[in-house]
């Protein structure tokens, strides 16, 4: 099997309980007998998602927010310390890399421990940690394409702020930039045009370049769509 599917494959595939409380105004609230059974009732194997860290909110307001797709939880597939759990209702934080699960019954909002986690499915894509982090900053990329090259996107964010001449913060947002990189023998190749996915692929440059006249394929417009039609091509020209 091609090394890099196989470190892929490695990367996708590779209780403990207690009082849940809300602290407001130095009061301690504790939920009832009924509503403890009835969160271990349905929680069970899922318990040790909910032990952690709480989620820090951000302390000022932004314009937008630094969540992968949108700022709610959404239901998905998480496979986390090689345990598949169904249903889970988590968002992904790009700025912090940070994935953050919401228990049932009782909100409570758990920073997950990122070297326990092995992937997730959330609206059908697929969030994968780094294959080799001292090549990579990210701590989550999106897996675009799984074939024998895969073409993973990586989020990069840092905070803008506006101020005016007395140096007083008018707002804050977060700056996303987007990158993307094509895994070949386990090493991530930043590409970025039609000519890096053909230095990449020397071998094929006419077939490749000719495949993306004919198909008009736009790496200003449609990138992302482009970069994976690409790399597919050559992966059907080289089986």
């Amino acid at each position: 099997m091609n090394q890099t599917k196989t470190k892929l494959i490695v990367v996708l595939l590779f209780l403990s309980g207690g009082i849940f409380w809300a602290q407001e105004k130095n009061t301690v609230i504790i939920p009832s007998d009924d509503i403890i059974s009835n969160y271990l009732a349905n929680t069970k194997a899922y318990a040790a998602l909910y032990t952690g860290k709480a989620e820090t909110p951000y302390d000022v307001l932004f314009t937008n927010h630094p969540y992968l797709e949108t700022n709610g939880y959404v239901r998905g597939e998480l496979c986390y310390n090689r345990v598949v759990y169904k249903g889970i209702l988590m968002r992904i934080d790009l700025y912090r890399d940070e994935i953050t699960v919401m228990s049932p019954d009782v909100p409570h909002r758990i920073v997950l421990n990122n070297n326990k986690f092995n992937y997730a499915v959330l609206n059908g894509t697929m969030i994968i940690n780094a294959v080799d982090e001292k090549k990579s900053n990210a701590k989550f990329l999106v897996l675009l394409h799984n074939g024998t090259y895969p073409v993973v996107k990586k989020h990069t964010l840092r905070i803008i702020e506006e101020s005016n001449s007395l140096d007083r913060v008018l707002r804050r947002s977060f700056q996303i930039q987007t990158q993307f990189a094509v895994y070949r023998d386990g090493y991530p190749y930043p590409v970025k045009s039609k000519n890096s996915i053909l230095k990449l692929f020397p071998d094929r440059k006419k077939e490749l370049n000719e495949y993306a006249k004919l198909h008009k394929l736009d790496f200003n417009k449609q990138i992302e769509k482009s970069i994976i039609s690409l790399v597919n091509h050559y992966e059907t020209l080289t089986k």
